[in-house]
């Protein structure tokens, strides 16, 4: 894997599981949005940021760290953009996570998908 999409993400999944959303909006896209198939649900950067600020702001920060149980990396022919799939122990949900790189890695989706229904980049 890419070295500085490493460094991106780790921060990055850092920055959410502490609540810190300024460093989430350094590593997120402009138009990036979070995608709940099984729940029907898009979300925004700004709603996520209010959500986890207020949530921080009160104390009640405290999401689940997932049991992952594989992680399977696919770059784009230029290397310029990859589709990270996460699989979960003893769920029947797929994570994906899509990151572009233009002068730095950015995740411009987030998508928690029914089993078997992966998006495919080109």
């Amino acid at each position: 894997m890419d070295r500085q999409l490493e460094q991106t993400r780790d921060s990055w999944v850092n920055a959410f599981f502490t609540g810190n959303y300024d460093v989430l909006a350094a590593h997120e896209d402009q138009s990036f949005k979070v995608i709940n198939e099984k729940e029907g649900i898009s979300e925004s950067s700004l709603m996520r940021y209010e959500k986890i600020a207020h949530a921080v702001k009160n104390g009640v920060w405290k999401p689940q760290k997932p049991n992952v149980l594989s992680e399977e990396f696919e770059f784009d022919h230029d290397l310029t953009e990859c589709k990270i799939t996460i699989s979960l122990e003893n769920e029947a949900t797929i994570i994906q996570e899509l990151w572009v790189f233009k002068e730095d890695w950015k995740i411009v989706e987030l998508r928690f998908c029914k089993v078997n229904q992966r998006v495919k980049i080109d």
